[in-house]
């Protein structure tokens, strides 16, 4: 049987105390990067060549000697965080050396000479002032652990863990909300202070087995939408939650409120935590409903057939683009990809440019005048068939899918 990696995420509860280590360590993290960075700047100035990795490794034994206060701090931290430099160096140096036009329109209206440092893709120095802050420490010797204290059911009948903590170098036992049991061995854990405040950890584990679902010999078109989040070819419908809509004014309200306090004041700061908790509950609300959604999906059908948007390109059209981001098509069908590749089923993704909503699925004729997406229901001229615009796409995304599948035009990507 297959193993597989997987990170498990959780919320961790740390005192006083212990924030304070993990600030010092994040302080580290941004300490290094910057010192590293800004000597590989210079040096590429020089066309000098980028430090490889064992060769700022051994330079961080001196920048220590150096600084006393970085022995504080667990020497994973540091050790990854050159890892994730030399990484972004070979992310630079792989794509083409070009500025955004962002970049390009500024320089034109302020006269800003661009360098170097302003290509696409070159690694930014790191701020204390950046929302989120995150470290990442290695296993080893049994430095990290996960300690479970008590059990139980709760009235609905949910296995419940509680006073779990875990075991990390440096900072000692953790209070951790343990919702579920990890599986297999860990690797590291990435522990990150979000933008509302609040603290995580990802524990990433390997060896994990693999647990193939139960066939069902049922396939599917999904047909994404504005008004309703998808329609499937089984008539099944699911509703749009719109839930940044709900909140938009909400939001509006605590952004004005933060634009009118000093930038980077005390009050500036717990305006931006007021926004940043709301823009949270947002995120999660909607990533819970596509984590629902797209392991039913996964349950129950063994091929999915979805379009290959391109949300970004949507995103021009003004009138829906603020509709487009909310929906989060992207994180939709990330989901569906890593969830069918260790259940063994097949994800198919279509042509973009297939137009599904235009074909009539009983006859196959093509009415051109439905680009006008606010006809909504029509009538196919020669077999007379009465469609409904989502409807007859998501038959057609699961006709050209299969289709497409037998014959090696298309591939399943999960």
């Amino acid at each position: 049987m297959s193993e597989i990696m997987r990170a498990y995420r959780y919320r961790i509860y740390p005192k006083k105390w212990q924030i304070e280590i993990l600030e010092k360590s994040f302080w580290a993290k941004r300490f290094v990067w910057n010192h590293f960075l800004e000597i590989n700047m210079d040096r590429f100035e020089k066309n000098e060549g980028i430090l490889s990795y064992n060769k700022m490794s051994s330079m961080l034994t001196d920048l220590k000697k150096n600084n006393d206060w970085l022995y504080e701090c667990e020497k994973s931290v540091m050790q990854n965080t050159l890892k994730d430099l030399a990484k972004a160096y070979d992310y630079f140096f792989d794509g083409p050396m070009t500025y955004s036009e962002k970049k390009l329109e500024k320089a034109k209206r302020t006269g800003k000479v661009l360098t170097f440092y302003d290509l696409q893709r070159h690694p930014k120095f790191k701020s204390r002032y950046d929302y989120e802050q995150s470290i990442v420490m290695n296993l080893t010797n049994n430095n990290i652990e996960v300690l479970e204290k008590e059990w139980e059911f709760t009235s609905i009948n949910k296995y419940k863990k509680q006073n779990c903590k875990i075991k990390l170098p440096k900072i000692k036992m953790v209070k951790l909300a343990y919702s579920r049991p990890y599986e297999g061995q860990i690797q590291n854990v990435a522990i990150t202070r979000e933008s509302d405040g609040k603290y995580y950890i990802s524990i990433t584990c390997k060896d994990i087995p693999v647990k193939i679902l139960p066939k069902t010999h049922k396939s599917v078109g999904i047909d994404l939408g504005v008004h309703k989040f998808a329609t499937l070819s089984d008539k099944n419908v699911i509703d749009n939650p719109k839930y940044y809509q709900k909140n938009e004014k909400k939001l509006a309200k605590l952004q004005r409120s933060m634009n009118l306090k000093k930038k980077y004041g005390k009050n500036y700061h717990k305006s931006r935590l007021k926004v940043s908790r709301q823009n949270k509950k947002i995120k999660h609300r909607r990533e819970d409903f596509l984590h629902k959604l797209t392991t039913d999906l996964v349950y129950d059908y063994d091929i999915i057939c979805i379009e290959d948007l391109k949300p970004e390109e949507m995103k021009k059209d003004k009138l829906f683009a603020k509709s487009i981001s909310d929906a989060a098509y992207s994180t939709f069908k990330r989901f569906l990809e890593y969830k069918m590749v260790p259940a063994h089923k097949k994800l198919i993704v279509i042509d973009q440019y297939y137009p599904s909503s235009q074909i009539c699925h009983k006859c196959d004729y093509q009415n051109k005048r439905l680009k006008d997406v606010s006809i909504r229901k029509w009538t196919c001229q020669v077999c007379g068939t009465k469609h409904d615009r989502d409807d007859n796409a998501s038959i057609n995304i699961e006709n050209e899918g299969l289709k497409g599948l037998k014959e090696g035009r298309y591939k399943s990507i999960a």
